[in-house]
């Protein structure tokens, strides 16, 4: 029996509603039914005093360290991108989603942006000492490889799977949990992500103005995520642009699923994805999906999405006309979704996860 801690900090603050979040709860859901192996999430009882990168790091690592020191496990798996601190690197594997952190600690200034820094380097100082990274993407390998320094054979893309009950197959409920939402029988278009605060790389003020380009009269925006600040701005810029928009908030799975299910479009206008989740959940439930051409989306997608050109409103308004208003094609893209999204499963990326930690432990 091979025995892994796995940091699950994620699961106490924020990112538990975010994509992180959805990983790691999958990710351990499905490791648990694999067998010869037992992974143990260590998961802080209360949430960390701060949201910040170095704040929810230094909370989770007393915890992780006295569960490591009494369990003496043969791995530590960090689930989130970030290696332990008082644990010997060459007896760690940590999951990296992307690396959009360099490029907010660069961009940053003031004893914050300091702060971020010097905690980017000390990451990445430990990750290149790690015994293996795991990339969700060939994307996210590549900068890795380039950005970071972590030597090739030590990194390993294991893509994420499927959600469970997130498939093309209508449900009775469905049209009630919709309308719990907000969302009636008119037509909608459909953004998934986090609304807490603002993130320039999912390009939501271009998805705005390519929608506000439809003309006052186009389909309905529904726009559901975690609500916070930038709720509130994106309410504000539809509102002055005469865009009818809905913003559900956080919504849970079998809800979200429906409204994938019931969208007339689902939209990842992102300027990058390390993985892309969202987009991939939508093919699994049929939804014609329209996304940018970046980062991680085009080799998710395959042919089975309409790829548009990222950071252009025009291009997404012509992309989002072409699914609204051809119904042969956004019947092809209905059908090729969810075959598409078939070759992703948890229980796959688990099996592979599986085979690192004993490429590791036999290392």
């Amino acid at each position: 029996m091979l025995r892994v801690l796995a940091d699950a900090s994620c699961l106490c603050d924020r990112r538990r509603e975010a994509g992180i979040g959805r990983y790691a709860t999958l990710l351990l859901d499905a490791m648990a039914e694999l067998p010869d192996l037992s992974v143990t999430p260590v998961v802080p009882r209360r949430p960390p005093r701060s949201e910040s990168r170095p704040g929810r790091w230094m909370h989770a690592q007393p915890l992780l360290a006295w569960r490591a020191v009494r369990e003496r496990p043969a791995l530590l798996h960090g689930l989130s991108g970030e290696p332990a601190l008082g644990w010997p690197p060459g007896r760690q594997v940590v999951t990296l989603h992307d690396l959009e952190l360099r490029g907010t600690a660069a961009g940053m200034g003031g004893p914050r942006g300091r702060a971020l820094r010097a905690y980017t380097v000390s990451v990445e100082r430990l990750l290149r000492r790690c015994a293996a990274v795991i990339a969700v993407s060939e994307v996210v390998a590549a900068e890795v490889y380039s950005a970071i320094g972590v030597e090739a054979s030590r990194v390993h893309v294991v893509p994420h799977g499927v959600t469970p009950g997130f498939d093309a197959l209508p449900r009775a409920e469905d049209a009630a949990l919709r309308e719990a939402c907000g969302v009636g029988a008119e037509p909608y278009l459909l953004w998934v992500g986090s609304l807490r605060s603002h993130d320039p790389r999912k390009a939501l003020d271009v998805l705005l103005d390519a929608v506000a380009r439809m003309g006052p009269r186009a389909v309905r925006l529904v726009l559901v995520g975690a609500a916070g600040a930038e709720t509130r701005r994106v309410a504000a810029v539809a509102r002055r642009s005469q865009i009818a928009v809905t913003l559900p908030g956080h919504v849970s799975d079998p809800s979200l699923a429906a409204l994938l299910r019931g969208c007339a479009a689902a939209v990842v206008p992102s300027l990058h994805e390390g993985f892309g989740l969202p987009a991939l959940e939508a093919l699994a439930c049929g939804a014609p999906l329209v996304a940018a051409r970046a980062g991680n989306l085009p080799a998710l997608v395959g042919d089975a999405a309409l790829l548009v050109e990222p950071g252009s409103a025009e291009g997404l308004r012509a992309g989002l006309s072409a699914a609204l208003g051809d119904s042969v094609l956004a019947a092809t893209l209905r059908e090729a979704g969810p075959h598409r999204a078939g070759q992703f499963s948890w229980r796959r990326a688990a099996e592979a996860t599986a085979a690192v930690y004993r490429t590791v432990a036999d290392g």
